[in-house]
């Protein structure tokens, strides 16, 4: 599939040099997973696009960036993905960017700016079985991520810290890299949430001053009960990963992955979690809109 670029609703791959997101990573963004499926008069699915929107949104309000119209997106979000499906694509990746749009040089910014608004969509490479039954190999990043209570949550579009510390690896059997903050607290992976099992409870790492409080994660925290007996949200020292039994990744693409390895610890796969993962595989338990 050739990659498609919308911009303000124009099929173009230029942006101006004047724009915010680019001389100052002034915006957001959100990648998400669709399908070509028919229903009703739409054909085009977007996987937990209003859980999407809805953290774009809230976003968009901390950082006082002018929110477009839900349907201008709905609007664009159709019409880069009927191009998709004219090429013959019937499922992909689509990635939605939010910069507070053109300006001068310095730092302020007028209230009443016009945002730019992107979209591109991208071809899905699927992964095989063994992916998600074998798990996958972690290692712990040298970088720390930055602290920053202002954005923590946020996926905005300084995204330096994962870009040095995937830099860190071209191991091929080495699918993420884990940031710990500088108390050696695990926060998350370059791409990933992190949770971990010890028996009946699941844990996952508080994200105060850190991190980005992905969707998939915020599915498996609602919906946790169908599978484990207990939740924890902690601090989780790197010291104690020996303490698990499992370990799995979460994001909007892979839904939950496991990891086999991580350093020199190994995990087993059992059957909560494997039934967390073949649970949000199906299409039939997914949210599309």
């Amino acid at each position: 599939m050739k990659k498609l670029s919308l911009i303000n609703g124009v099929f173009s791959e230029n942006i101006s040099v004047f724009d915010r997101g680019l001389a100052y990573g002034d915006g957001l963004f959100e990648t998400m997973s669709w399908q070509y499926i028919e229903k009703g008069n739409k054909k085009n699915q977007v996987e937990f696009w209003k859980r999407h929107l809805n953290r774009i949104s809230f976003s968009c309000k901390r950082l006082k960036i002018n929110f477009p119209k839900e349907n201008i997106l709905q609007n664009y979000k159709d019409k880069i993905l009927n191009k998709a499906n004219r090429l013959g694509i019937k499922k992909g990746i689509l990635k939605l960017l939010i910069t507070r749009g053109e300006g001068m040089r310095g730092y302020k910014f007028e209230k009443n700016m016009n945002p730019t608004i992107i979209f591109l969509a991208f071809p899905f490479s699927d992964y095989s079985d063994d992916f998600f039954q074998v798990g996958v190999t972690a290692e712990f990043c040298e970088s720390y991520i930055t602290s920053n209570r202002n954005l923590a949550g946020l996926k905005h579009l300084n995204r330096l810290d994962s870009v040095l510390a995937r830099a860190e690896w071209n191991n091929e059997k080495i699918f993420e890299g884990m940031f710990i903050d500088e108390k050696k607290n695990i926060v998350e992976g370059t791409m990933t949430n992190i949770f971990f099992v010890k028996g009946k409870t699941l844990f996952t790492p508080r994200l105060l001053d850190y991190g980005i409080n992905g969707i998939m994660r915020e599915v498996v925290l609602e919906n946790y009960d169908k599978f484990f007996d207990k939740l924890k949200i902690t601090e989780i020292k790197k010291t104690s990963i020996n303490e698990f039994d499992q370990m799995f990744l979460t994001n909007s693409l892979l839904k939950i992955v496991p990891v086999r390895k991580i350093g020199k610890h190994k995990y087993s796969i059992f059957d909560n979690t494997r039934r967390i993962i073949e649970h949000y595989q199906s299409a039939r338990n997914l949210e599309f809109s």
